[in-house]
């Protein structure tokens, strides 16, 4: 990403880049600024109007972003003022025009400083904001700072959201997502079949298998951390009826089967290793549905019976 970056435009520094006086008081709000552009003597508005008008646009756009819906509604237009910043940026560094650039700049230097530091603030301040979840605008933010118009730094937390699985995408991973029954349920009934370390360990050969099995049902690295489309969470939601008794019924087996009396000593150590594998495995192949069935709760429910099982036992 840093290999792409031109030049900081907006960063905390471009002012003493520009050979400008950064004010020492309290910046004025761009959208104050009542200036209008005014044109060189060949009828053309000068990079630095042209940068104080862009900055102040920014500004104004980016300060009238309170929620979700104004943060996608804000997007687009702050994707074409990139490509406009860029634009004068890149005739403001050309080192053929510098000298005649740097003289219109040095004319509005107060107002383009106190601009750029307002923008700054308000895109720092979005960015501690997350967007408010805007997906276009996340990603409006990293185009931005891929176009070195703002500090990477800023927008270290904003994570790009990845687009939504295709028609076909999905289409696979509903079937894949089918195909997840079979074991859970095999799984179910090898858990509900342990009472002691003897039966326990009768089933080590089969939950080692289960455990291959769901490693050759993992999704595509591809669409693994990707969403359904709304249009197909319906469907999605029709996949997992039959599925989520099941996890929530290992669920249950797996905290019975930690309270069953000498679980904490060596007679059930190959079948804890097995189904620590069995457990990953469902981990890796069930996306959101994993965690929704095996939360927090589930945590504390397992320590409450193997801190049981360890009292009993003494």
């Amino acid at each position: 990403m840093l290999a792409t970056m031109k030049h900081p435009l907006f960063t905390a520094g471009t002012a003493i880049l520009l050979g400008l006086n950064v004010p020492a008081g309290g910046a004025v709000p761009a959208a104050e600024q009542t200036e209008t552009p005014q044109q060189s003597s060949g009828g053309e508005v000068s990079p630095g109007r042209e940068l104080l008008r862009i900055t102040n646009e920014m500004w104004f756009l980016l300060s009238g972003v309170a929620d979700n819906k104004a943060a996608d509604d804000a997007a687009p237009r702050f994707e074409v003022l990139i490509g406009e910043a860029q634009r004068v940026g890149d005739s403001i560094f050309d080192a053929e025009g510098r000298g005649q650039d740097l003289e219109a700049l040095e004319m509005l230097h107060y107002h383009i400083a106190e601009a750029l530091e307002s923008l700054n603030d308000e895109f720092r301040s979005l960015c501690r904001a997350g967007c408010y979840g805007s997906e276009p605008l996340i990603r409006a933010f990293h185009l931005a700072v891929e176009a070195g118009l703002f500090d990477c730094e800023l927008v270290e937390n904003l994570e790009v959201p990845k687009p939504p699985l295709t028609e076909t995408e999905a289409r696979r991973e509903i079937v894949r997502l089918q195909s997840l029954e079979a074991p859970d349920r095999a799984l179910l009934e090898i858990l509900q079949s342990v009472t002691d370390s003897h039966s326990a360990n009768e089933v080590v050969a089969r939950l080692l298998g289960l455990a291959e099995r769901l490693e050759s049902l993992q999704p595509a690295e591809d669409v693994a951390d990707r969403e359904f489309s709304k249009t197909a969470t319906r469907r999605v939601s029709e996949v997992y009826a039959p599925i989520a008794p099941l996890l929530w019924g290992i669920r249950s087996e797996i905290v019975r089967i930690a309270g069953l009396p000498g679980y904490d000593e060596v007679a059930y150590d190959r079948f804890s290793d097995a189904l620590d594998s069995v457990y990953a495995g469902l981990g890796d192949t069930h996306s959101k549905w994993f965690d929704e069935v095996f939360d927090a709760s589930f945590r504390t429910d397992l320590d409450d019976a193997l801190h049981e099982n360890a009292t009993t036992s003494n």
